[in-house]
């Protein structure tokens, strides 16, 4: 097992990779909480609500390997 902590990670590439997936646009501010095994997150979008939020998982090696967009 390795040593990522989530909190560590550069979360821009993970932004990047989710919201290329989910095909919105974001804006530059974000809020994150580490939840130890996943990071929740906010991202200014251009939406009817005016953000987005996702739970981001990574593996020991830091590499984003799944995400849940809430409802």
């Amino acid at each position: 097992m390795g040593n990522f902590k989530p909190s560590q990670y550069e979360i821009k590439d993970a932004l990047k990779e989710v919201c290329r997936y989910e095909g919105i646009y974001v804006g530059d501010n974000f809020v994150m909480k580490d939840h130890g095994k996943y990071i929740e997150i906010n991202i200014d979008a251009d939406n009817k609500k005016g953000h987005i939020s996702f739970d981001l998982y990574f593996d020991e090696n830091g590499r984003l390997v799944d995400w849940k967009k809430h409802k």
